[in-house]
Formats: C-alpha cells, sequence, structure tokens
C-alpha cells in the first residue's frame, strides 16, 4: 500500500509544486486540500501518513482567520499521533506554534533568493532558497535550529518534524502567480519582482536538485521511501 501523503494549501497558488511532482515520482499516493476552505475541507483522521503545509498570505497569528484554527488543530494532531510534518513558511510557523514555538511580525519583510549557512547541509542544503515572507519565527524548545538570517529561523528539525521559512516548492509558474497576488493586493517593487524571478532558469526551474535533497531527506527520516 502506497505511503498517503497530504499536502495543505490555504490558496489556489499556494500549490505543492516540486514537493508534489516529487511525491508523485516517489509511488507516493498524493492529495491537496485547501485549508482555507474551513475545517470541513481538511483530511480526516486515518486518511494520510504524511502532511505538508504550504505557504499563505496570511499570518499565523492572527485569529481573525476563521481557518486557522481549525488547521492548527489538524496539525496538533498529526504531532500527537505521531504523523511526520513539513511546514513550509506558513507552514513551518504552524508547525512551530504547535512545537511550542513563538511567532511575530519580523523586523523588516525578506523578499528575494539567499544563501543560508546551515548546521547540517545533510537535512537542510545551504541554498540558495527562495524567501517571501513578512513574519518571523522562534525555535520550539525542543527541536533543532539548523538555519537563521538575521531576520528569522529559517529551518528546524524535531524528530520527523522539519519547518523551514524558505520555499523550495517554487517554479517561476509558481512564483508568478504570487507576484499576480501580490500586484492586486498593494503593490510590488519592480527590484522585489527582479529579485523573485532572478533564481530561475531560462525553462522556469530553480535550485530542484537542493529541493529534492530537502524531500527527501524529510522523507527519510520519516521512515517513508524516498
Amino acid at each position: 500500500m502506497p505511503v498517503r501523503i497530504a499536502f495543505l494549501q490555504h490558496s489556489a497558488t499556494d500549490v505543492p509544486g516540486v514537493l508534489g511532482t516529487f511525491a508523485v515520482g516517489l509511488g507516493l499516493e498524493v492529495s491537496a486540500f485547501r485549508a482555507d476552505h474551513g475545517a470541513s475541507a481538511l483530511p480526516g483522521a486515518g486518511t494520510f501518513d504524511l502532511l505538508v503545509v504550504m505557504g499563505s498570505i496570511e499570518s499565523v497569528t492572527d485569529d481573525a482567520v476563521p481557518w486557522i484554527g481549525p488547521e492548527r488543530r489538524l496539525v496538533a494532531w498529526a504531532v500527537d499521533d505521531g504523523l511526520p510534518v513539513l511546514g513550509v513558511c506558513f507552514g513551518g510557523q504552524l508547525l512551530a506554534q504547535v512545537l511550542g514555538g513563538t511567532v511575530a511580525r519580523a523586523s523588516r519583510p525578506e523578499v528575494g533568493w539567499r544563501l543560508l549557512d546551515t548546521v547540517d547541509q545533510s537535512v537542510v542544503p545551504a541554498g540558495p532558497w527562495l524567501d517571501w515572507h513578512e513574519d518571523s519565527f522562534i525555535c520550539p524548545p525542543r527541536a533543532e535550529p539548523l538555519a537563521t538570517t538575521e531576520v528569522s529561523l529559517h529551518a528546524f528539525v524535531q524528530g520527523p518534524h522539519t519547518g523551514v521559512q524558505f520555499h523550495p516548492e517554487v517554479t517561476l509558474a509558481v512564483v508568478e502567480g504570487w507576484i499576480g497576488d501580490a500586484r492586486e493586493r498593494s503593490g510590488l517593487a519592480d527590484d522585489d519582482v527582479a529579485a523573485l524571478r532572478a533564481g530561475f532558469d531560462a525553462r522556469g526551474r530553480g535550485p530542484d536538485a537542493l529541493s529534492r535533497a530537502l524531500f527527501q531527506g524529510w522523507l527519510a527520516r520519516t521512515g517513508a521511501p524516498g
């Protein structure tokens, strides 16, 4: 029976990207759910073995967003039940909250590509990785911090769980969707747009080999095939 992996999205553009492609290629049973559609849209207990929580324009600290509470409870249930969780950006912050860490507004946004110094490159490669976030988070008390910038923690592990602030899932097509959304909301500086596009090759691919290494490393720590 294939391992079942559930991706939680928060909009039409917060997609699994290359992580979903890798999961399919590895023979996992992949499903995606729109967590922003509320509790009834979330996967039920017993329907998945691995959980990946994607990014969002929302803040995990905003209790006025009605779907965040039910999603947080699902992530907490998964952790309590021993189901491995991978959190990406918003997802990493939500996982940090569930594990006892804190999230707050960052001193400044981080938008664009950056190299990261990491404690263990076999777990989180050094990059380049794409950042696009306005919140920062503090490492949960029993987790191991693996990468930081002057603004925020960028990666941690705790047992089978991994949280990252950056976006290993991206392709140029995914980022173009985010750029379009940002321009509709409040505008986006041309310099930021250029910085976001800079990390992709002529075929629209980002650092896929690094993303695959991160994803397969997480799978290996969960005991799933990878």
